[in-house]
């Protein structure tokens, strides 16, 4: 299902989700991330989205590699991310202090090959460009976008 998505400029988490796990992928070493952005828009009236980014991020924790939220304002709250099953010793948090873009970041985050996820808070179409397409899928990593006003409407019980 993830070759459906080639085309696409980017997708939703609850699309990405469906993809990532409607394929039988029994170990976490054969992970076949999406090729393009996964928006991730959240909010109390649409909790499964972050149901859905959650379990991504848990199967994607299985790896032998980081996960990075850049900058904090990307940065989903650390007890919920442990309590969703994610080893909070795998994550990392980039604190942009050299002014370079967050999607030009995230394109060298995912060519690195370190981490199995990267998160960014934004636009998704800031996001959405041949580089970062490349980059994911060179690193074989997923790249998410947290929407910016769907971030503060949500309530973490």
């Amino acid at each position: 299902m993830a070759v459906l998505f080639d085309n696409l400029q980017s997708v939703s988490v609850s699309q990405a989700y469906k993809s990532t796990f409607a394929t039988d992928t029994a170990s976490p070493s054969v992970l076949q991330p999406v090729k393009c952005p996964i928006e991730v828009c959240f909010s109390d009236e649409h909790q499964a989205q972050l149901a859905y980014f959650l379990r991504i991020l848990k199967q994607a924790s299985e790896q032998n590699r980081w996960i990075m939220f850049i900058g904090e304002e990307a940065l989903v709250d650390k007890k919920l991310l442990g309590s969703a099953g994610i080893d909070i010793n795998k994550v990392l948090v980039l604190n942009n202090k050299k002014q370079i873009s967050d999607p030009r970041l995230m394109e060298m985050a995912l060519e690195s090959g370190n981490c199995s996820a990267v998160i960014a808070c934004g636009d998704i179409e800031h996001f959405t460009n041949d580089n970062i397409r490349q980059a994911a899928e060179y690193g074989a990593s997923y790249a998410f976008v947290i929407n910016h006003e769907a971030k503060r409407k949500i309530t973490f019980h």
